[in-house]
């Protein structure tokens, strides 16, 4: 028995390293650790490791995944799965496992509630009850006011416009300094029901309660009611979800958002210690020499998840932990809710969230056994319990590749359907039903009462569904290059499928095909499998294409030329790089245009990526990072300057707003940058200026060539534009017939050292102008 203490420590494969378009997508088969040999001889005995042995775990693309599956579903594996695993697996295979498919939830300490009747705004009692609560908030040990939010409590049946005149007697208290400020000591209504929420009545009482919430300048409303069945079969569901079916939830959120009020559940969850359980778990696979951890994230909510993702990428750094999105779970955000039919529309909400928080990896499941459902449904097939068809897996692994997500795919897939998913080159397929046999229950799982049989892999069921994986890939991969190859293991991989109910046939087929899968793998890489030339040491660092500071600096007016240029170039720059890093900085590329006599051009502008928007506010929670924001008055005259993370560009444009044109993620502090600042002409008007530049942009958008992303932020005099590719390339950028250049330039690449501490005299910038692109090191 190994020790639940992490020594000694075993360096895990990063799955994170592996490539897909390679070597296909990676097969993974769950097993508590009884099965892991058969695993381990069939990944062996693969066709592409006969192909392209010796071969690397990481090249060989087969995971053994801890799992112990219940009757209630997929739960943790402890240290005898872990042992029995490594014993088999390790430094051979991948080995991953899921931490948990539920969170450990705690709910924060209930908000101050006040009942409200129509007494209460002239009941001075009830008035200092409610100042009362806010008094430890007010006076703190420091003297800085802590946020709380109060609830006004109205009673089912009654009038909740009695929520003005009670408003109005507590805004008079603050402004006798008896409450804080707006910001931090805030207000809301609060409806309850006595029972479950079931008829017209009170779904109209809640509207008329935000209707009235909103009258009073009130900004949100809780509401709570008796649990819905689908919440006490599950010991909870998400948020609101737990009071509400999702058509009653949607209604009232369209209805909140009219009223420009927040609807939300009476019980708040603690998700920063929510995150800190699922690191518990992740931690533990990880010192266990795990390559992935994988972790659900049910009952939160699509901002709850947000937090506890952004936490967990940034804990478990240098290893690869995988956030799961859940098809069978409806999708709850503060604006709507996704229930199971709309699944593709929340998979790709979610995934831009999870890559915001900085995710490179997802998996997606369906591990609910209340209501029991599988990945891929049959477009045809009556009553089928799948979700997705295959042609929506391919469009959301189209959209996840997009903004830099490889995405694990899960739940019940059946041989033909990992055929066909490999066939659109998924990143990684996860299979064990369909290479499993029914044993007897086993004396691990004896307890448990509603179990009456244990499926176990079996090497011929791992074999055959891993080279199905292997003739799907293939025989899409080598379509162009080899037709006629292609084209025999795709007839090959459909006999083998054919055969599933007959051993003999099957072991025939199997061997046919495995023998094309061999000339297959050799085929491909004898003509070479690519790689990815980096300009820096160090791993490419992609971020979401929004995760960007779009800075616009006009220069302090006491400052002349050649000091704001050499600021800029011996401390502000070189101090962006070294002190921002340790925050997430991945890339920063500052350009300072040619002096110009045009006022109205910027004095100095920059994209400054960070690895997510979150990691740029939490530096600011750092004396490093309040330090570095600072700074910028030594050089920027902050009131006239401004800063902002970008939008997807959409059609229109609003004056002075940055946009960006792709929703891919790109290292910029890799490949080509191009910068274009020019300013307006006399004789055009600023509607045709920005009609001008929407053009292009929409145009770019729909073919944009060699380019990967492009950011730009257009004001009614002026405009800037930064436009990446992987290799240099010579495009006009087409502004000619609106604007003048002031300054155009493909950025130089320019080493920085990384260290706050050592000796550095700066760089030197052009008088005639410099855009530079600063190499250093990611953290």
């Amino acid at each position: 028995m190994s020790s639940i203490l992490p020594a000694p420590y075993m360096a895990p494969l990063c799955l994170a390293a592996y490539d897909s378009q390679a070597y296909g997508p990676l097969f993974a088969v769950s097993d508590e650790g009884s099965a892991g040999q058969i695993v381990l001889e069939a990944a062996y005995s693969s066709a592409k490791a006969q192909a392209l042995g010796p071969l690397d775990p990481l090249c060989l693309g087969v995971a053994l995944d801890g799992e112990r599956m219940t009757s209630a579903g997929e739960v943790p594996i402890g240290p005898e799965e872990y042992d029995a695993l490594n014993a088999v697996a390790a430094g051979k295979l991948m080995c991953t496992t899921n931490v948990g498919v539920r969170v450990n939830t705690r709910l924060e300490q209930q908000l101050p509630e006040f009942r409200v009747t129509a007494a209460s705004a002239s009941d001075q009692a009830w008035v200092d009850s409610v100042v009362a609560a806010f008094a430890p908030f007010l006076k703190t040990p420091n003297g800085l006011p802590r946020p709380l939010v109060v609830r006004l409590s109205v009673e089912q049946g009654q009038d909740p416009s009695v929520l003005t005149a009670v408003m109005e007697r507590l805004e008079a208290a603050r402004k006798e300094g008896k409450i804080g400020p707006a910001n931090l000591h805030r207000f809301a209504a609060l409806i309850v029901f006595e029972n479950e929420i079931t008829g017209e009545d009170q779904l109209s009482a809640i509207e008329a309660a935000l209707e009235a919430a909103a009258r009073a300048g009130l900004k949100e409303v809780a509401v709570d009611a008796e649990l819905r069945e689908a919440s006490r079969r599950r010991l909870g569901v998400q948020s609101l979800l737990n009071i509400l079916d999702t058509a009653q939830l949607q209604r009232l959120l369209t209805a909140a958002q009219k009223a420009r009020v927040r609807l939300s559940y009476r019980y708040q969850l603690d998700v920063e210690s929510a995150a800190r359980t699922i690191w518990t778990g992740l931690h533990t696979a990880r010192v266990n020499g795990f390559s992935a951890g994988k972790y659900g994230l049910f009952p939160l909510t699509l901002e709850e998840q947000a937090t506890a993702i952004e936490l967990i990428t940034r804990w478990t750094a240098g290893w690869t932990a995988i956030p799961a999105f859940y098809i069978d779970t409806p999708l709850v955000t503060a604006t709507e809710v996704y229930d199971v039919s709309r699944c593709e529309e929340a998979a790709k909400v979610w995934l831009k969230m999870a890559r915001g928080c900085g995710a490179k990896i997802a998996l997606f499941d369906s591990p609910d056994r209340v209501t029991p459902r599988r990945l891929v449904r049959q477009s045809d097939a009556k009553d089928d319990p799948g979700v997705l068809t295959v042609d929506a897996i391919e469009r959301i692994a189209a959209y996840a590749n997009e903004i830099g997500v490889s995405v694990l795919w899960s739940g019940g897939i059946s041989s033909r359907q990992a055929y066909e998913l490999a066939r659109r080159r998924l990143f990684g397929i996860f299979s064990t039903s369909s290479t499993a046999h029914k044993i007897a229950v086993t004396a691990q799982f004896e307890r448990d009462p509603r179990m009456a049989a244990e499926n176990e892999p079996t090497e011929f069921g791992v074999r055959r569904i891993h080279a199905l994986v292997q003739g799907g890939f293939l025989s899409a991969r080598l379509g162009e290059s080899d037709p006629q190859l292609a084209q025999s293991i795709q007839n090959k991989a459909g006999a083998l499928l054919d055969a599933e109910q007959d051993a003999a046939r099957s072991a025939v087929e199997l061997a046919g095909l495995n023998a094309d899968l061999v000339q297959g793998w050799r085929r491909l890489h004898g003509a070479g499998a690519g790689s990815y030339a980096s300009a820096v040491t160090g791993p490419p660092e992609p971020v979401p294409a929004d995760s960007v500071r779009v800075f616009r600096g006009r220069k302090q007016p006491a400052l002349g030329r050649p000091s704001l240029l050499g600021q800029l170039a011996t401390v502000f720059m070189p101090l962006t790089g070294q002190m921002q890093r340790l925050y997430g900085l991945t890339a920063y590329l500052p350009a300072v245009p040619p002096a110009n006599p045009n006022s109205a051009l910027p004095d100095e502008v920059a994209l400054v990526f960070y690895r997510t928007k979150n990691a740029y506010h939490e530096a600011k929670r750092c004396v490093g990072g309040r330090a570095y924001g600072a700074m910028h008055e030594l050089v920027f005259d902050m009131a006239a300057s401004k800063s902002d993370f970008p939008e997807l560009f959409r059609g229109a444009l609003e004056f002075d707003k940055p946009y960006h044109l792709f929703n891919r993620s790109v290292d910029w502090q890799t490949g080509c940058a191009r910068l274009y600042l020019g300013a307006r002409l006399p004789e055009v008007k600023p509607e045709a200026f920005t009609a001008h530049i929407a053009g292009i942009a929409t145009a770019l958008q729909r073919s944009p060539g060699e380019l990967d992303a492009a950011i730009f932020c257009a004001a009614a005099d002026w405009l800037v534009w930064w436009e990446h590719s992987p290799k240099p390339i010579e495009r006009d950028f087409g502004f000619q017939p609106v604007a003048s250049a002031a300054f155009s330039s493909t950025a130089r690449m320019l080493r920085m050292p990384p260290s706050l501490t050592r000796p550095y005299a700066g760089l030197s910038l052009e008088e005639k102008g410099d855009f530079v692109n600063f190499q250093f090191a990611r953290t």
